[in-house]
């Protein structure tokens, strides 16, 4: 994944790469890791949320932005 575009310091939170017709590869990342990751990192649960919602999930930067997998409920 050297080539692929990455959240710094996120790498515990990949799940894989998707894949798109006629796209390249992009990185995954599950959302509920991504709030472990920056637990470790010393933050709160909600302060992790709140970083993660306006930092990563609020960012555009271009054709390759990562995407972020939230399980769906289906009970």
């Amino acid at each position: 994944m050297e080539d692929k575009t990455v959240w710094t310091g996120c790498d515990d939170a990949i799940l894989g790469l998707g894949h798109r017709c006629n796209q390249e590869p992009l990185v995954v990342y599950d959302y509920n890791n991504l709030i472990k990751v920056f637990i470790k990192q010393g933050m709160t649960e909600e302060q992790s949320i709140e970083w993660i919602d306006f930092n990563i999930l609020g960012a555009w930067i271009g054709e390759d932005t990562p995407i972020i997998l939230m399980e769906m409920n289906n009970g």
